[in-house]
């Protein structure tokens, strides 16, 4: 029978040390690309094969971490498991994704599974009615933007977006207002909406707010307000709700920005095509997948410090979809010669 080829084979081979195979064979970004291709071809020419399952039987760990997201359908949640899941390969492991309905149910039951499949960890988007106390996973876990009591949580700074919004608004002149809100149990939503009217306080009248589900599809009370024409700026919960805007106010003739400008939140990739330029608040998805690996990865090495709430900076994308206030006729007609010239156009 043929010797099984070790890693202390591939080593000597290779002329590396046992840490340097253990590092590409782990997929760990810690050698050069020159070092990492020797090892590997050294490897695949005498035939070695590594041995998962014994060496997560030695090290207690699998490589695997979870990631639950409430949907797929919005274009946030995706760009959120590539940030999370390129990460996480950098570092070695696999990720398990799940799409959890947005339901407490279906989470729970997502922990349970991802339980039974050994993960190290997970990180996860929870419904605000989640039962914190009932289901505690076996593993550590991460959340993001749904403080729970107990584990860590990484969000974007909502409450200052929605400040940057307000600033913005009242820079351009907009002082009366039209909110489409999220639904106040949703803590990024209940603080963007936060932010932005403690900024606006005394300065901006919000003359109608309507809360809208957090989608494009907006519903006939919302299309009702859009109709009214008695705002000068729309400020939209999400990018998704502001696109949902931009198409129903088109529909009704209303000029954007010329008559109105819309404004929504997290920068989704969608936001930055020319057909669409819209001025929003962004949030790096690719710092919060990245930090929700690390945090968890300190957890699953053995950190026992205090759970944390780590807040990421956002940042305003001023594009097509929002102009200075047409206060007077010849406002009015600049600003729609410059929806015309502009239309299309991002400025990031």
């Amino acid at each position: 029978m043929r010797k099984r080829v070790t890693i202390r084979d591939v080593a000597k081979a290779a002329g590396v040390s046992l840490a340097t195979v253990s590092y590409v064979m782990n997929d760990l970004d810690k050698v050069s690309p020159e070092v990492d291709r020797l090892v590997r071809r050294v490897a695949r020419d005498l035939g070695y094969a590594r041995n998962r399952a014994a060496a997560s039987l030695k090290t207690g760990r699998h490589n695997v971490i979870g990631c639950i997201l409430p949907t797929l359908v919005s274009p946030i949640f995706p760009e959120i498991a590539e940030a999370v899941q390129s990460h996480a390969e950098t570092k070695g492991l696999a990720t398990l994704l799940i799409n959890s309905g947005d339901t407490p149910l279906r989470e729970a039951k997502a922990l349970r599974m991802l339980a039974d499949h050994g993960v190290d960890g997970a990180i996860a988007v929870l419904h605000p009615g989640f039962d914190a106390e009932g289901q505690r996973p076996p593993f550590p876990l991460v959340t993001l933007d749904s403080p729970l009591p107990g584990h860590d949580c990484l969000q974007a700074d909502h409450v200052g977006g929605g400040r940057l919004i307000a600033e913005h608004a009242l820079r351009l002149g907009h002082r009366r207002i039209g909110l489409l809100s999220g639904d106040e149990t949703v803590a990024s939503s209940r603080e963007r909406r936060r932010g932005f009217l403690q900024a606006a306080a005394g300065q901006c009248e919000v003359v109608w707010e309507e809360t809208v589900p957090l989608t494009a599809s907006l519903g006939p009370n919302a299309q009702r307000s859009l109709a009214r024409r008695d705002v000068s700026l729309v400020v939209c919960v999400n990018d998704l709700v502001a696109i949902g805007a931009l198409s129903a106010l088109r529909d009704l003739g209303i000029d954007v920005p010329g008559e109105v400008s819309v404004i929504g939140f997290d920068d989704i990739g969608l936001s930055a095509w020319p057909l669409i330029g819209l001025s929003t608040v962004r949030q790096s998805v690719v710092d919060l997948g990245r930090g929700a690996v690390e945090r968890l990865l300190g957890r699953i090495a053995g950190d026992s410090s205090a759970p944390s709430t780590i807040v990421l900076p956002v940042s305003l994308v001023e594009r097509a979809t929002t102009a200075a206030h047409p206060a007077s006729p010849d406002d009015l007609a600049s600003n729609r010669s410059r929806s015309v010239a502009r239309k299309g156009i991002s400025r990031n």
